[in-house]
């Protein structure tokens, strides 16, 4: 009897950028609804030129996690691996945040949500910086995602952007686990169908400050613009819930090769602004 699935909600959708610029906006991750298991699955859209794909190549099982912060220690208890892949440990805080002098504090609120991310809402917050832009369609009636935001480069191009969308629990840590690989082949499906010469680069374990996920990695090219044909990166990141929460949530990351300190897929949250977002990314009220 198969365990039941996850719900999450992605995004892969081009920004739509003024209207006096002929460029396509090149990047952006604005609303991909993805239901398992119940057979409903949004559809993928970006700007991109459609080209064939490349011949199969090995997907890399990754076991990097990102840098974790010192955890404050209340009670004398250890922490195992399989206690923080399920809740924030009893007996553990997550440190505070010290956010530089130029970020902007995000902290997710239901009041404008209505639908699925109603449904599935969960406290979180994150630091950005003031340089980037929130998306004004994220976060409200009708949207896909508690919110989306961006990096960009005039006219309307982008460097790095993120965004956050639902992750509903399969009903247990066994079950969540057991259902990381189908999320991630179908959330990649969609990426597939959209993004020139689409690569899955990577898929495994990973962490996001204190907590314990599921990620993978792709690559592929934009169409031909007036600055030529740029690599794309991404990254999907599936956190469950904490604290004995019924909700958790799906980190989205694009990025092209127009940002200079971007090299690789593996800069993806480890380089450029990124990693601000990550390193700050804590659930619960603030």
């Amino acid at each position: 009897m198969l365990a039941p699935q996850p719900a999450i909600a992605g995004s892969a959708q081009a920004i739509q950028r003024p209207k006096q610029s002929k460029l396509p906006s090149v990047l952006g991750i604005l609303g991909m609804l993805l239901v398992l298991g119940v057979g409903v699955v949004g559809a993928a859209y970006f700007f991109f030129v459609i080209k064939p794909r490349s011949e199969k190549r090995p997907v890399i099982t990754r076991h990097e996690p990102t840098p974790q912060p010192t955890i404050k220690s209340t009670q004398n208890q250890e922490t195992t691996p399989s206690d923080l892949g399920n809740t924030n440990t009893a007996g553990t805080e997550v440190p505070p945040y010290s956010p530089p002098s130029n970020a902007v504090q995000f902290v997710n609120s239901k009041k404008n949500l209505d639908g699925k991310l109603a449904e599935h809402y969960v406290d979180f917050s994150f630091y950005y910086p003031k340089s980037w832009q929130e998306d004004p369609k994220a976060g409200v009636p009708g949207a896909r995602n508690f919110v989306k935001v961006e990096r960009g480069l005039p006219p309307n191009y982008t460097l790095e952007n993120f965004a956050v969308g639902l992750y509903a629990s399969a009903g247990s840590v066994e079950n969540d686990r057991a259902a990381f690989h189908a999320l991630a082949e179908k959330l990649s499906s969609q990426f597939a169908e959209s993004i020139g010469n689409y690569h899955k680069t990577s898929e495994g374990e990973t962490k996001v400050g204190l907590y314990e996920g599921y990620e993978f990695r792709f690559e592929g090219l934009s169409q031909q613009t007036d600055k030529g044909q740029f690599k794309i990166w991404g990254r999907a990141i599936f956190l469950p819930p904490v604290d004995g929460g019924k909700n958790g949530v799906t980190l989205l990351m694009l990025t092209t090769s127009l940002a200079p300190e971007l090299k690789s897929v593996d800069d993806v949250g480890e380089k450029g602004d990124l990693p601000m977002l990550l390193q700050s990314f804590r659930f619960g009220k603030q």
